[in-house]
């Protein structure tokens, strides 16, 4: 990786231009960029808190090239810097991923030495998305005269990442994931936890559709129960709410049975009763690892491990990432098991998949279950049926039929 010369780093700590701008004072290019921020959190359910922190992850990729690779502030790009950040996100160098903890695999902290902001080096859709991001604070910056110009108007802002509906695990590699589950070692109170809690997240994720920032920003009392008048019987929702929900659209799912008993035994585990109840604060999906800071109601700290377990003092699992680490190790398990069964094809499928990818798998096995498309789309949160409609091949299936009524023999695969 390129050392940086004192003139370089001068550089990036120099004033911001000087030229008259509508985004008030700035000391620098991340000033600058922090004022675009809170301009996209004001815009309301136009973006969500997800979204503006997603915006945050992505700038800090930002700044940490400028300031450890390539020593030129944003402010004075042309387009052959624009064509050196992506070469270097296309083939992120080992040195830019951010240090882990060999035993736990936990990531260093903003604070910490070996950090970056790189957990994983960048896919095509992801280098897509940090494209959209930047190239939007360029021609934000423009329209307000902080820039003369956009140096990544040859570039343009990248493509809108797709829903592909063949990113899914198919029911039988979902069994097989809880079977590797059984399979393993729990000798400890801890992986008991651990276990408990791990399949309540696979549970939700394909009972509920929910997207990985939906689950992980939840808490307990997220699951309420609601009584329906009309048949007299008592069921259980969870509220997806609005600043956690993708475009600030809250919206109330109905959860199967599956999902609470899962929930039921997680909680036992961690020393909860077994059915969440109104106005628990507590997260949804907690760490096995205890908060070291908790204290008592008259504030003095809580010492050792059992005290902090006894108060369940467990730490919450909040970020995206912590979710993926999770599910991509079980995942990798049953993959491992399947490679050493032979069944190579499968295990490829498997490794692949991704929190998101057990959303897609909700959404197909709704929809091949006669579930009505409306009803999907209200359960996944789409505000738009064509979004909902890519899981379904009804497109096709309407030529055909058409076909068939004016022209019956053309079409089949009897051949």
């Amino acid at each position: 990786m390129n050392q940086l010369t004192d003139l370089t780093y001068d550089a990036l700590l120099s004033p911001a231009p000087a030229t008259t701008h509508g985004l008030g004072p700035v000391a620098d290019d991340w000033a600058a960029a922090q004022v675009w921020l809170r301009a996209i959190a004001s815009r309301g359910r136009r973006n969500s808190p997800e979204t503006v922190a997603t915006y945050g992850y992505h700038l800090a990729k930002l700044r940490w090239f400028c300031e450890n690779v390539h020593g030129v502030p944003p402010s004075r790009w042309t387009v052959q810097d624009v064509d050196a950040f992506y070469s270097f996100l296309a083939d992120l160098p080992d040195e830019a991923l951010c240090a882990q903890d060999p035993i736990t695999g936990a990531f260093a902290r903003s604070e910490d030495d070996g950090y970056t902001p790189f957990r994983t080096k960048p896919s095509k859709s992801s280098r897509s998305d940090i494209q959209r991001c930047i190239h939007a604070m360029f021609r934000a910056w423009r329209e307000m005269g902080y820039i003369q110009i956009n140096p990544m108007g040859l570039h343009g802002a990248g493509t809108i990442r797709k829903v592909n509906a063949n990113r899914a695990v198919s029911i039988d590699l979902y069994d097989m994931v809880f079977q590797c589950m059984d399979e393993a070692d729990k000798l400890t109170f801890t992986a008991r936890q651990t276990d408990l809690r791990d399949r309540f997240i696979f549970i939700v994720l394909r009972e509920l559709g929910l997207r990985a920032s939906e689950l992980i920003k939840a808490d307990m009392s997220a699951f309420y129960r609601l009584s329906d008048p009309r048949d007299g019987k008592t069921y259980w929702v969870m509220l997806v709410r609005e600043e956690t929900a993708k475009g600030s659209k809250e919206r109330k799912i109905p959860v199967p049975r599956s999902v609470m008993e899962a929930l039921g035994t997680y909680r036992q585990a961690f020393g909860l009763s077994k059915l969440p109840e109104p106005g628990e604060t507590i997260a949804l999906v907690l760490s096995v690892r205890t908060n070291r800071s908790a204290a008592t109601s008259t504030g003095r700290l809580i010492q050792d491990v059992q005290s902090r377990r006894y108060f369940q003092a467990w730490r919450p699992i909040t970020t995206r990432h912590g979710l993926y680490h999770i599910v991509k190790g079980r995942l990798a398990a049953a993959a491992d098991f399947l490679d050493e069964v032979g069944d190579t094809a499968r295990a490829e499928q498997i490794r692949q998949a991704s929190p998101h990818w057990l959303r897609h798998t909700f959404a197909k096995a709704a929809l091949l279950s006669g579930q009505d498309v409306r009803n999907v789309a209200a359960w996944l949160g789409h505000r738009d049926l064509s979004t909902t409609m890519v899981y379904t091949e009804q497109e096709a299936l309407d030529l055909i039929r058409s076909t068939n009524s004016v022209a019956p023999g053309l079409l089949g695969d009897d051949i």
